[in-house]
């Protein structure tokens, strides 16, 4: 019998099995990384072993049994010369055939390259924020712009962005140090190279969340001149352009409504809000817009599956994304889709066939892509028909597992030769 493949994770989040067994809570984000562990137990589980590093809000480093994998956990504050040493040593303990990194931009993930190497590791690309903090402004000028909230935090718009950069530097120090690379666009494929041309590029899509691909898009069903977006904190992800867009909307359709999940920053009062939600509220003053938009607070996978199904179209405003998971879960329900032209959107995108394409910072054209949709249903139906059958083929659970497992299977080839 063939020994079975070592496979250890280095992810950023706690899983939520072992949040569950730990009493802490759940953490909302990295569904693709329990999408990929429940593909990869249901199809090979009788030859492999799963083993994942995350950092906890815990004070003592732990290991748990969990959800069929091995987790080794260390405290969020843990110093660099500690935790690469922590590192080396659990990376001695499993002895990984294969080491894969979730997320290219954060210090354990380095450390662990500094203190393991990198002959059997490959990198999964979610987003480049060396490259979004070129973007991270959004075209507005937030520079010495702040509120008490930014202080107190230390978390101005400025100090955010120079995260990004700061982050930045440790995603281009990790991928010219790792050979092999997992990515999704063109876009991403792009600057891996330009950071290491000998770079081993492997193309692996992600799966979505469960419920997605059980529910479908109906035009008469739908409310009609809604949109969907999703609401971001920060202003790389553009919700000021969609707002400067809906006024010219509302002109041709007074009925128009927007809807965004995440908190209701419009009943934050003073010291708790940030600057870039001090300009959100005031764009939807000025441009007398609180009618019309509807800030649904945190929502569940089928609270949120509910809110696609119900609008006209979801709207993807962002200055700069890589693969967007709202646009591909959008996609494969079937909802006709409008994403601003910008990084990987284009291979997400046909334009005209499963979804409509615009500069992201012509407001005047995101407006005319809304109308053209709520005016015209062939264009609606066709646009979802495109989506849904790009979205099906891109996201097929049983060729992204077969697909993960091959690129593993490679790597694991290439660190013995």
């Amino acid at each position: 019998m063939a020994e079975k493949m070592r496979i250890l994770w280095l992810s950023n989040i706690i899983f939520p099995e072992v949040s569950d067994r730990l009493g802490l809570p759940r953490v909302v984000v990295g569904s693709w990384m329990m999408a990929y562990k429940s593909l990869l137990q249901a199809s090979h589980a009788a030859d492999m072993e799963l083993h994942v590093i995350s950092p906890y809000e815990g004070t003592s480093f732990a290991d748990v049994e969990a959800g069929g994998a091995h987790h080794y956990l260390f405290p969020e504050t843990t110093g660099a010369s500690e935790l690469r040493k922590w590192l080396k040593a659990v990376n001695d303990r499993v002895r990984p055939d294969v080491v894969h990194i979730h997320g290219s931009e954060y210090p354990h993930s380095s450390l662990f390259v500094e203190a393991c190497g990198s002959g059997n590791a490959i990198l999964s690309i979610q987003g480049l924020v060396s490259v979004y903090a070129r973007y991270y402004y959004g075209g507005l000028d937030l520079q010495g712009k702040f509120t008490l909230r930014d202080l107190l935090k230390r978390d101005t718009p400025r100090i955010q962005q120079r995260d990004f950069v700061r982050r930045g530097r440790l995603e281009r120090s990790l991928i010219s140090r790792v050979g092999n690379i997992a990515g999704r666009t063109s876009w991403d494929y792009a600057h891996s190279v330009a950071i290491n041309p000998d770079v081993r590029y492997y193309t692996c899509q992600e799966p979505l969340r469960d419920g997605f691909y059980y529910a479908a898009w109906r035009l008469d069903e739908c409310h009609r001149h809604t949109i969907f977006a999703c609401q971001p904190a920060y202003p790389i992800k553009g919700l000021h352009q969609l707002l400067a867009a809906l006024p010219l909307v509302r002109r041709r359709y007074p009925d128009v409504h927007l809807y965004l999940p995440g908190d209701n920053i419009g009943d934050r009062p003073w010291w708790k809000i940030r600057a870039y939600w001090r300009y959100i509220n005031r764009l939807i003053e000025r441009h007398d817009l609180r009618d019309c938009v509807t800030f649904l607070g945190g929502q569940t996978e089928e609270e949120m599956i509910a809110h696609y199904l119900s609008a006209n179209v979801f709207v993807c405003p962002s200055s700069i994304e890589n693969s967007s998971n709202s646009v591909c879960e959008a996609q494969i329900l079937g909802v006709p889709v409008i994403a601003s032209y910008v990084g990987g959107m284009m291979d997400l995108v046909a334009d005209g066939e499963s979804g409509l394409l615009y500069r992201f910072e012509e407001v005047e054209m995101l407006a005319g892509k809304i109308c053209s949709i709520f005016a015209d249903d062939t264009l609606a139906l066709r646009l979802s028909q495109g989506a849904r059958a790009v979205a099906t083929r891109r996201h097929d659970r049983a060729a992204i597992a077969e697909s993960l497992w091959a690129i593993y299977q490679s790597v694991r080839g290439t660190s013995n030769r």
